[in-house]
């Protein structure tokens, strides 16, 4: 199988209908309540527990925590402590036997994934689970016992098949009560095939997706509504795809093309991810400020590709509430502990000052 790189990932192949004028018959504007990738805590000892986020967006939590897998962090010294008489520390190996195994490096602990998204507070049986749920085990003397003891408990074992149902979606209640039949499932995957194909290539121009007045009566929809038209004119069962299949599912929402878009940043991200392939890399970082006064900083990855050629990837932009070297270096680690990338990995050269950031890493270069 051949390693994937951008080249090859993409040479394969605002409004709603407008009301009356009267600004008192339009309904007031709801918050949509929305949980994104960027809010994901990669170390699980400063995790939030499940039952603490609001409710409409605890399955969004469960499934990007899911997706994302658990957090074994590579290439780093894990800290010893003097425990019944010896020095004793967390060891990289266990990742291999528990793939559950997750390791916070604020707390020096470990957890379990799937205990923290499916635990269930309030019962008794649950107190030994709670540990790896939410305040970590820190004694390594007798770690692979409760490691194992843990893994054949029955609220471990519960835990993992709550996890497999919640991801398997034709478990789910809603996929029980609406039994779709094989056509109209053929029928989804046109429309949703078809609106990814147009949002890969807006993306790849860089054009903008929404228009003034997406309405059906309207002579410029956008720049997506507008090629998703073309395209059913072009293809016989794309048509029939949109026209006979079900008008509450059609693919062409404001919310789902954020949702494609998202898909398609985060599979542009794993591609990098695999070019990089656990080589040394330098950073080159920038702050600006956007058209809504904020402050972000935009992040380049530069590394060495197979080939010997110098590449430079885009990885993506975080705000910050502060320019301060503290506030980019802090900024700088979570977004590479979110990609699951070690500091020790970092090569370069230069910084602008900041005697705190000496030392830490090995380089940070910046664009100023």
């Amino acid at each position: 199988m051949s390693k994937r790189t951008l080249f090859n990932y993409y040479s394969s192949s605002s409004s709603t209908p407008s009301l009356e004028n009267n600004e008192n018959t339009r309904p007031p504007k709801l918050s949509r309540m929305e949980f994104r990738s960027s809010d994901i805590v990669s170390d699980p000892g400063m995790c939030i527990p499940i039952d603490e986020h609001p409710f409409k967006i605890r399955d969004q939590v469960k499934r990007a925590y899911a997706l994302r897998g658990p957090t074994q962090p590579v290439g780093i010294s894990f800290p010893r402590k003097w425990q019944s008489g010896e020095w004793r520390s967390f060891q990289q190996s266990w990742f291999a036997k528990y793939d559950w195994l997750e390791y916070s490096e604020s707390k020096d602990a470990a957890f379990c994934l799937y205990c923290y998204l499916f635990f269930q507070p309030g019962k008794l049986e649950n107190f030994v689970s709670d540990v790896f749920a939410k305040k970590g085990y820190e004694k390594w003397k007798k770690a692979l016992e409760r490691f194992d003891k843990h893994a054949a408990s029955h609220f471990h074992n519960n835990a993992i098949m709550k996890c497999d149902d919640f991801m398997n979606q034709r478990t789910s209640v809603t996929n029980k009560v609406v039994k779709y039949t094989k056509e109209e499932e053929a029928r989804y995957k046109i429309r949703l095939t078809s609106s990814l194909e147009i949002v890969r290539f807006l993306i790849e121009q860089g054009e903008a997706f929404r228009g003034h007045d997406e309405s059906s009566t309207s002579l410029n929809k956008g720049t997506f509504r507008e090629m998703v038209d073309w395209y059913k004119n072009k293809k016989k069962k794309v048509k029939d795809a949109y026209e006979k299949g079900s008008k509450h599912c059609q693919m062409l929402a404001p919310d789902i093309q954020k949702d494609l878009t998202k898909a398609c940043a985060e599979e542009v991200t794993a591609v990098i991810m695999d070019e990089i392939r656990g080589r040394h890399f330098s950073v080159l970082i920038d702050e600006s400020r956007d058209v809504s006064i904020k402050e972000q900083m935009a992040m380049i990855l530069r590394f060495v590709n197979d080939e010997g050629k110098i590449m430079e990837r885009f990885l993506g932009l975080k705000h910050i509430e502060k320019c301060t070297s503290a506030a980019l270096k802090e900024a700088l680690v979570n977004m590479l502990s979110s990609h699951k990338l070690s500091i020790s990995m970092l090569r370069g050269q230069g910084y602008d000052g900041a005697s705190n950031m000496r030392g830490e890493f090995n380089g940070v270069q910046r664009l100023i």
